[in-house]
């Protein structure tokens, strides 16, 4: 069975069928891309979701709580 194979197989009838195209389609990619690194398709997506996104999330938000404190303090010293 070939690594396409294995990895679509693990999937079901998601319900909409735009939503099994794209996730067929990402499947196919994070294959490809695994492929090229080097590694199995399950341990990419153990970089990419339980690593990577995490801290894409975290960065992002402490990000957005920065901004915000900036953005308030330029507020308050632009009303004063």
């Amino acid at each position: 069975m070939s690594e396409y194979e294995r990895a679509l197989s693990t999937m079901g009838d998601l319900g909409p069928a735009w939503v099994d195209v794209v996730f067929r389609w990402c499947v196919v990619l994070l294959v490809d891309v695994a492929d090229l690194l080097g590694i199995s398709y399950e341990a990419l997506n153990v970089y990419l979701f339980v690593f990577l996104l995490p801290t894409a999330f975290l960065c992002s938000g402490l990000m957005n709580i920065y901004l915000l404190k900036r953005f308030r303090d330029e507020v308050g010293k632009t009303s004063v």
